[in-house]
């Protein structure tokens, strides 16, 4: 018979995000803890069980017939711990004479939109941020952000509130001076691409099925948008970018117009608990002014 003296909160809590993430990394990244750590956490709730918890697979983790078992009261014991903080914050950021950061997750191509504007929000909203850069869907009830802003799939889970921001569009930028007329045929010219992939749409696969209609030649391929940004003003090659950062590089040129088929809708996400925090709120407000204000060079018009 396991004793309750056992059992450490923390142990579970490590054990509920691994499973809604299925890796360690993302679970580790998460709860801004590093992977041995998290390891150890989790080891240890194994131990006090009598069993493990997960089957270690390529790639991934899943749970076993035990991690099964006790999944439903870990989250029930998660869903109320969350609550019981979101309370508590509420209560602290009305007594407290300065509020805790306000922790924004975004993809990278909308992170990078906001740290263009970051004096901007700073100024607006009196309140200090955190930006959290993440394709992982970090999760609002759980209070591992208190904003999310997310690509065209809306999650279904929690206590949401959701406002859809905008529309970010994508195309291919160079180097000036890399090709003075795009239009034809590239004739082999350098494109710095996406990791290879067979779905489609995607990015990855217009950016395939662009260059080999054109003609072009990719000679690299990097995955994430801060390389190739480089890349593009090293002269490297075109690549794709977010229109509302490539069309603000003054040593870039657009190479083509954005495809409709590239566009993705970008929303806010807040749990309800969450929304009227007077720090988040800002937030929110100065968010939505700042999508608003930037709309047609985020769709790239």
């Amino acid at each position: 018979m396991i004793d309750d003296g056992d059992l450490d909160w923390e142990d579970i809590r490590a054990f509920l995000a691994t499973a809604r993430n299925g890796s360690l990394t993302a679970a580790a990244q998460g709860l801004r803890l590093s992977p041995p750590t998290l390891g150890r956490r989790l080891k240890r709730l194994e131990d006090a069980l009598g069993g493990p918890l997960f089957d270690r697979l390529p790639n991934r983790l899943e749970l076993t017939a035990l991690g099964r078992s006790v999944l439903d009261a870990a989250a029930t014991m998660g869903d109320a711990a969350a609550a019981f903080a979101r309370h508590a914050d509420r209560h602290a950021e009305r007594s407290a004479a300065s509020a805790q950061p306000v922790r924004v997750t975004a993809t990278t191509s909308v992170s990078a939109f906001l740290i263009l504007h970051l004096p901007d929000l700073l100024a607006e909203t009196g309140a200090d941020l955190t930006i959290l850069s993440t394709r992982n869907a970090l999760n609002l009830a759980q209070r591992e952000a208190d904003i999310a802003l997310r690509m065209d799939r809306v999650p279904a889970e929690g206590d949401l509130v959701t406002r859809r921001l905008g529309c970010f569009g994508f195309t291919l930028y160079a180097a000036r001076g890399l090709r003075h007329d795009w239009t034809g045929r590239w004739d082999g010219a350098p494109v710095v691409g996406l990791p290879e992939t067979r779905r489609r749409p995607s990015q990855s696969g217009w950016v395939e099925d662009t260059v080999q209609e054109r003609g072009g030649r990719i000679v690299a391929r990097l995955s994430e948008l801060p390389m190739r940004l480089d890349a593009a003003r090293r002269g490297v090659g075109m690549t794709l970018l977010p229109c509302v950062i490539g069309g603000a590089e003054p040593a870039l040129v657009r190479v083509v117009d954005p495809p409709d088929a590239l566009r993705e809708d970008v929303h806010l996400l807040v749990h309800r608990d969450r929304r009227d925090a007077p720090a988040v709120a800002a937030v929110i407000d100065s968010l939505l002014r700042l999508f608003r204000r930037y709309a047609g060079a985020l769709a790239g018009s």
